[in-house]
């Protein structure tokens, strides 16, 4: 690894001798060595064919989640499903269904 830093990747060449400059040639040097041996991979070459729009649209389906504690336990449910729980469910639910979810979490009517 580190001949293939120090060689292939510049690492021992660094344009200016001051202390930032040294950390921020090293910083980024390392960055792009991650960035492409990430790439290189095949879920990195999976990535490359997703736009940023598509990677941000998966990235948010958990953004309607929910981390309840309760002492030592824990639970994640979706917003909606925790309304249901509360007792206070929204008029229309558009991400679960209600009867459903009610069986799973062992709830009556």
């Amino acid at each position: 690894l580190f001949r293939e830093l120090k060689q292939g990747w510049n690492l021992s060449k660094i344009p200016i001798k001051k202390k930032s400059a040294i950390v921020s040639h090293t910083i980024l040097t390392l960055l792009m060595y991650s960035l492409n041996a990430c790439f290189q991979t095949k879920l990195g070459r999976a990535l490359t064919n997703k736009g940023i729009r598509r990677l941000r649209d998966e990235d948010m389906s958990t953004i309607h989640k929910l981390i309840v504690f309760s002492g030592e336990y824990f639970a994640i449910f979706d917003v909606e499903e925790y309304s249901i729980i509360l007792r206070a469910p929204p008029k229309i639910f558009f991400r679960i269904d209600p009867d459903e979810a009610k069986r799973r979490l062992g709830l009556a009517d």
